[in-house]
């Protein structure tokens, strides 16, 4: 698993409810964060093999939210890989910060060899003409970006839908996260006893919500029910023991989650040498 930066964005303390604004500026200072928020909250891809394809989670944000993201391409080079060698994406939800990056600044595909997955239900929100028109300010850009982003791949037959429960790609499942937006989707990669699960965004600020999981989020599509998912996928995490990568955790995002005395904290992995297969 190789975790490519695309860059930071900021997450502030006014985006956050269900805690007072004096308890929300306790947990971030208790994480060593301003007051304000974590200002260069990290925008994490993720890379690997899987049934014999190599598979990207997520895409960035390409040009859609100004220079400090849309670093992908170049940092997916410097792993050494170049971006028609890529062919899955799979995306945890078409908010732009994970899917417009698969253009390049010129409006064409990022990933030409590419097939773009995205869940049955996320397409069927951010896609859908009357859902579109209905939406106003922040809502309206995103169904717009989620559209452009994905004109190349529909155009070329090489975009999929997907149920939860099903392998997008062999050897991943995806798993039901659905609040944060529709169809928002984790994806479980690994043999058993030993799996990952790329979460998207079922955390901000990992800072803020492990120790409060009921705190939700302005961009929520749906905050009671992004909340829910959340406190489930703790339970199961907990349960099942797995890893976790996600978008938004510090890089590269990849770690363990420590229960303890009825709170969860954020373990990161420790960087190692790679050894070869």
């Amino acid at each position: 698993m190789t975790t490519i930066y695309d860059g930071a964005l900021p997450i502030f303390a006014t985006d956050m409810h269900g805690e007072p604004s004096e308890r929300i500026t306790e947990l971030l200072a208790d994480g060593f964060l301003p007051p304000e928020g974590d200002l260069l909250t990290a925008v994490n891809t993720f890379l690997f093999q899987s049934g014999g394809h190599t598979v990207l989670v997520d895409a960035g944000a390409g040009t859609s939210l100004g220079p400090a993201t849309g670093h992908l391409l170049d940092n997916l080079r410097a792993a050494g890989i170049s971006p028609e060698q890529v062919g899955d994406v799979l995306i945890t939800h078409l908010h732009p910060d994970h899917v417009f990056g698969l253009l390049t600044a010129d409006g064409q595909a990022a990933f030409p060899s590419a097939t773009v997955h995205v869940s049955t239900l996320d397409a069927g929100h951010w896609l859908n003409d009357a859902v579109a028109a209905n939406a106003e300010g922040a809502q309206a850009q995103i169904h717009r970006w989620a559209v452009q982003a994905l004109v190349p791949y529909r155009a070329a037959g090489r975009f999929s839908t997907f149920a939860y429960g099903e392998q997008p790609v062999q050897g991943v499942i995806a798993v039901d996260l659905h609040g944060h937006t529709p169809g928002h989707s984790g994806y479980l990669v690994g043999a058993e006893g030993e799996q990952l699960l790329l979460w998207g965004d079922t955390m901000h600020s990992h800072t803020v919500q492990l120790r409060a999981p009921h705190v939700a989020m302005d961009i929520d599509s749906d905050r009671p029910v992004a909340r829910a998912a959340r406190m489930r996928i703790l339970d199961e995490i907990r349960t099942q023991g797995w890893a976790v990568g996600g978008a938004h955790l510090p890089f590269p995002g990849i770690g363990r989650i420590r229960f303890r005395g009825g709170e969860a904290r954020w373990v990161p992995a420790p960087y190692r040498p790679l050894e070869s297969a």
